[in-house]
């Protein structure tokens, strides 16, 4: 886990696609397909948390659980 907080300014192009640069995907430990949320600082800035897929949510049942 990361111990300090960076700030990164990010283009977005014409078709509406961001980049995240090597150093930051690297930094981060993210790969393609990982999920992203974007979080609205309302600042005009967000906050990106990669979405932990192998948390479930208290209480969820596995629909092909008969029990």
């Amino acid at each position: 886990m990361l111990n300090e907080t960076s700030t990164w300014t990010l283009p977005i192009d014409e078709d509406g696609v961001l980049t995240l640069p090597d150093e930051l995907w690297n930094l981060l430990d993210w790969k393609e397909g990982d999920q992203i949320e974007f979080l609205d600082q309302d600042d005009g800035s967000f906050l990106l948390v990669k979405i932990d897929e192998t948390e479930s949510t208290e209480g969820e049942t596995d629909p092909q659980d008969d029990g």
